[in-house]
């Protein structure tokens, strides 16, 4: 059954199935009402599918709640036709929600350019319960090492209005604990998220960016990010995203980012040790005092093998 009054107001039709979220506009965030309707949607066990026209695009930290809420992106291409916003699969409407059209193929994904979209960075980092606390210094260190700026400002959704403070960040998410705390952290050419959440041995920390481009990024720029965050982070992944471009992404289906880096922190490298390290997979490996940078090449396999194998060397998860 369909009702018009779905009891949340971000939402434009409410079924025993889905909400659904209209957003008729060039670029789509993670607004606050959006993130409440994510909310809402898992704990009545329904899914939020966001529905926008062809040519709208989603900002990265929109991205990163539809994969983390398991909500979907679909895009109207005409009068009667839809498709996931992020696969490119043909969807129709079955009175209850937007659903795979099995009578349709999928839009193949485009053939990235060289040096075409934008960096993709994850950082990791466990701050021990004993030790001094201060959360967003991979944040800083990303914007220092990628644009030369600082970053501008923080917040629980989109636009992030709050003065960039790393001492406020820290607080906030201090008097939040042990629940887990998602921020949303912008600057010069860069967007993303900052997630905060307990661990046995202290608090996790992850912070996720998307930008600069990379063709506007030297090789030696990724590697001083990798230096800086070489002393704390238990691991940096870098990698190129063909569908983004200044931190948001268009509806055209495209290839999942291409690894660029790894970074093997202190303790995953002291598990296995130095000489293990020295014999990881990859096309370069740098010493960074304990920690090992290690960056791909564009040799005949491609970077997401490159990366598993890297990945099984340190016995780490690939997820």
């Amino acid at each position: 059954m369909v009702e018009q009054v779905t009891g949340h107001p971000a939402a434009d039709l409410a079924t025993e199935e889905a909400l659904i979220v209209e957003q008729s506009r060039g670029v789509v965030p993670a607004s606050s009402w959006v993130i409440d309707a994510a909310r809402s949607a898992l704990r009545s066990k329904r899914i939020l599918q966001v529905l926008t026209p062809e040519e709208s695009r989603i900002t990265y930290p929109m991205e990163l709640l539809l994969a983390d809420a398991a909500a979907e992106w679909i895009v109207q291409e005409d009068a009667s036709r839809y498709r996931d916003g992020i696969s490119g699969v043909p969807m129709s409407w079955t009175g209850t929600r937007f659903a795979r059209d099995p009578g349709r193929r999928a839009v193949p994904p485009e053939e990235p350019e060289i040096d075409t979209g934008d960096l993709e960075i994850r950082i990791s980092v466990v701050h021990p319960a004993e030790a001094p606390l201060r959360l967003g210094t991979a944040v800083e260190a990303a914007l220092r090492a990628l644009t030369g700026e600082a970053p501008t400002g923080w917040g629980n959704a989109e636009p992030a209005t709050r003065p960039w403070s790393a001492e406020e960040v820290t607080e906030y998410c201090r008097n939040r604990a042990p629940g887990h705390t998602q921020l949303v952290v912008v600057g010069p050419g860069m967007t993303g998220q900052l997630r905060v959440s307990s661990a046995d041995r202290g608090l996790v920390e992850e912070t996720l960016l998307s930008g600069p481009g990379a063709g506007t990024v030297r090789p030696e720029d990724v590697a001083s990010l990798a230096g800086q965050v070489a002393g704390t982070a238990r691991l940096m992944l870098v990698a190129v995203h063909p569908g983004r471009r200044g931190g948001s992404r268009s509806s055209t289906p495209s290839r999942p980012a291409l690894p660029y880096g790894l970074l093997a922190g202190q303790e995953i490298v002291a598990a296995r040790g130095v000489e293990h390290a020295e014999r990881a997979p990859a096309a370069r490996i740098e010493l960074l005092g304990s920690a090992a940078w290690c960056t791909f090449d564009g040799g005949p396999r491609p970077p997401y093998e490159q990366l598993a194998d890297l990945l099984r060397h340190f016995g780490l998860p690939r997820s």
